[in-house]
């Protein structure tokens, strides 16, 4: 019987670590689509030089 509480409580461990992983990964894309998003609506001009500098390196690797 103990050795069910222990694989219950492995599982759970490491359920609740894939759920903070699942939260930091849709945050991450979240920010990544808000400043898509930001840049396609106000096209301001300090992210056009970071778009320009990403396509640049881009350019330089492929």
């Amino acid at each position: 019987m103990e050795r069910d509480s222990r694989n219950k409580s492995l599982f759970i461990w490491i359920e609740e670590i894939w759920e903070e992983i699942e939260v930091q990964f849709y945050g991450i894309i979240g920010a990544i689509f808000f400043f898509v998003l930001i840049y396609f609506i106000f096209q301001p001009l300090w992210m056009r030089t970071v778009i320009d500098l990403f396509l640049k390196t881009k350019l330089l690797v492929g």
